[in-house]
């Protein structure tokens, strides 16, 4: 375990120029990993950045601070508006608030797949990893959350509004994923997606990727090389906001993808467009930031050439949208 001055010397060894009081109470305030060595690197540790200055470190710790800052209210809002554009859509063909309800007649996205085949076993057994995970969330969440208590208390059976009180995006994404599939048809086109492409399939690959953000924003993870990402987003998604938006080459390899397809999402939930451009301006200056404290060579590690191109696309989109 190593002092404070020993990690000063331990970064110098590494050859960073770190020295005086106002970086080593830097390092002091951002610790040694969020210092240093969780940004040292983009994607992988074996593709590493050059470094030399600990200013350079702090000026990327500072810039993926911005971005998570910026985006996180966006993405609690979409999350949000996911679940209640879902929940309508549901109440709407169970005719009822009931879980048990809801299970027998909505959640049955096993039903569009033929008897025997893999697509429906799998969907089968998606839907009881649902079932189970739902018990086990109300189990944890009774005596924790006054509206779980009220109805359980209350011999009441528990509404799926409140089931939705307690479920993270995970939780939601396998919950859309076994809705049969007029029902997320539905969905979808109350989002007004494109209907030229899959979009009530990709619609369940746009939440697993939003959860995958998501979760690293709350555990104040890097976000700036989408070290992140765990769903395989897959190139469908990305044509569809490319044919939607303008922008080309959207791949998710970098966070620009993510503003883009997160600034798409909020027009389509009619957010304003002075939110959305104040959305994709806050981003722009925190780019040109970063820009102005790394190595050209550096920052074209995390940034790549076209991230000008499409934003200047996506604030068309923006204004072209209605």
């Amino acid at each position: 375990m190593k002092t404070l001055n020993g990690l000063m010397k331990h970064l110098r060894d590494k050859g960073i120029d770190i020295q005086g009081s106002p970086q080593k109470r830097k390092l002091k305030n951002y610790g040694y990993y969020h210092g240093y060595k969780g940004h040292r690197f983009v994607g992988t540790a074996t593709n590493c950045l050059n470094i030399t200055n600990f200013d350079e470190a702090i000026a990327l710790n500072e810039f993926d601070m911005s971005v998570k800052a910026l985006l996180y209210p966006c993405v609690m809002f979409v999350e949000t508006a996911l679940k209640n554009y879902t929940l309508e859509a549901v109440l709407v063909d169970a005719h009822s608030y009931s879980l048990d309800d809801i299970f027998s007649r909505t959640l049955v996205a096993y039903r569009d797949h033929p008897k025997r085949t893999q697509g429906y076993r799998e969907a089968m057994k998606k839907r009881l990893a649902l079932r189970s995970e739902i018990n086990r969330l109300i189990q944890y969440n009774y005596s924790k959350n006054a509206i779980i208590d009220h109805f359980y208390n209350n011999d009441k059976s528990l509404p799926v509004w409140a089931l939705f009180e307690v479920m993270t995006l995970g939780n939601f994404g396998v919950f859309y994923s076994c809705l049969k599939r007029s029902v997320k048809l539905n969905i979808a086109h109350d989002l007004m997606l494109p209907s030229n492409f899959d979009c009530a399939g990709l619609l369940e690959r746009l939440i697993f990727s939003l959860k995958d953000l998501r979760n690293a924003i709350a555990h104040n993870s890097a976000v700036y090389d989408v070290r992140f990402k765990r769903a395989k987003v897959g190139g469908q998604l990305g044509q569809m906001l490319s044919a939607e938006t303008g922008v080309k080459e959207i791949d998710f390899q970098t966070i620009t993808d993510y503003v883009i397809l997160i600034v798409y999402l909020l027009r389509r939930m009619k957010v304003s467009k002075t939110e959305c451009k104040q959305v994709i301006r806050g981003y722009s200056t925190s780019l040109e930031l970063l820009r102005s404290s790394l190595k050209s060579s550096d920052y074209h590690k995390i940034v790549k050439t076209d991230a000008r191109s499409k934003l200047r696309q996506l604030r068309q989109f923006v204004s072209d949208s209605d």
